[in-house]
């Protein structure tokens, strides 16, 4: 079952990419339903219980952040990662949180002193994607 799990959350990210890259935006409805499905499929997997809420806590983290610095950080990055973090883990969930900074960093960095475009918004689904399927390829 974990594999399926794994694989659930590689094609929420994958969405979530499209939709963030296109739009700018994370629609409520997208980011309920991969939570709602995460959270099924750690209850059928491990039954109801404290691991589900652990589960939960790198994403409501990164709420946190996005409340505390307006503008610089998307709360809709801060559901996808509880969503994911419900369908994957809190392990895979923090992977995906410090992968994707990891990976964001250069193309941050190009955009902002290479291009001089101080303004530019960077999707960071894309670079969550990236991360996660990094980690399922080392892991």
């Amino acid at each position: 079952m974990t594999e399926f799990r794994t694989g659930c959350m590689v094609v929420f990210l994958a969405v979530c990419s499209i939709v963030d890259i296109r739009f700018r935006r994370l629609p409520f409805w997208l980011l309920g339903a991969g939570l709602a499905g995460g959270t099924v499929l750690e209850l059928l997997e491990h039954g109801a219980g404290t691991a589900l809420l652990w589960n939960l806590v790198p994403g409501a983290v990164l709420i946190l952040a996005a409340l505390a610095a307006p503008k610089q950080l998307g709360i809709g990055d801060g559901w996808m990662l509880m969503a994911a973090g419900a369908a994957s883990g809190w392990e895979m969930s923090l992977l995906l949180l410090e992968g994707g900074l990891f990976l964001m960093f250069p193309a941050a960095f190009f955009w902002a002193v290479i291009r001089k475009k101080r303004e530019r918004e960077l999707p960071f689904a894309p670079f969550m994607l990236a991360a996660g399927l990094c980690s399922l390829a080392v892991l």
